[in-house]
């Protein structure tokens, strides 16, 4: 499908986050290779737009570039109602600071009314509903220009897979006030089971 070169490793590391209702000690180490200040945003749960705001101190926006109800596949779970893909930039001084894509998957009957026929965003699912979602993180890495991590949120009935791809340099001095360097997105191509493949650094 795409002109691919070798996906970058996933590195398996525990899905699971001590910090909520934990009794006392939180623990997760993360491969070498990454600051402390990359660290924190590669396990973000659900926050991530707040962190880079209040690492700038600065704004960040949301703009949507994809948000789409496309056909179920044919090997689809057969509790699955409604699959979306999407995809956002989230901006900081009109520069792009992290590209995502994701996949949603309904099962619930009711979720999906609120979608299809309420007009409840897809990214405001888990905030409209006041569930704080299972948050399992799947994989992480870096090329020259960008590091990433792959994830999902989940609930009963919601089940979304996330690619977040951000800019290496993003905290280097000054950075916010240079120019941008080209895209940092990622072209995606869909696997068996489910699975979500990030192909390559799309270099258009």
């Amino acid at each position: 499908m795409f002109d691919r070169s070798p996906s970058p490793p996933i590195v398996k590391i525990p899905g699971h986050f001590g910090d909520i209702m934990s009794k006392r000690d939180t623990t997760l180490v993360l491969p070498d290779g990454f600051s402390g200040s990359e660290r924190i945003l590669l396990t973000a749960n659900g926050n991530l737009q707040r962190l880079i705001s209040a690492y700038f101190n600065k704004t960040v926006s949301v703009t949507i570039l994809e948000n789409t109800q496309v056909p179920l596949t044919s090997d689809e779970d057969p509790a699955v109602m409604a699959r979306f893909q999407r995809e956002v930039n989230l901006l900081c001084n009109n520069k792009i600071v992290c590209n995502a894509k994701s996949r949603v998957l309904i099962q619930d009957p009711k979720i999906y009314d609120l979608v299809v026929k309420n007009g409840v965003g897809i990214g405001q699912i888990f905030r409209y509903l006041d569930r704080l979602p299972s948050f399992e993180l799947h994989g992480l890495g870096r090329t020259d220009k960008t590091f990433w991590r792959e994830y999902s949120l989940t609930i009963p009935g919601v089940d979304c897979r996330l690619l977040e791809v951000l800019p290496s340099a993003l905290f280097d001095e000054n950075w916010l006030e240079k120019e941008q360097e080209g895209d940092i997105s990622w072209e995606v191509e869909q696997k068996e089971e489910d699975r979500l493949t990030w192909v390559r650094q799309n270099t258009k």
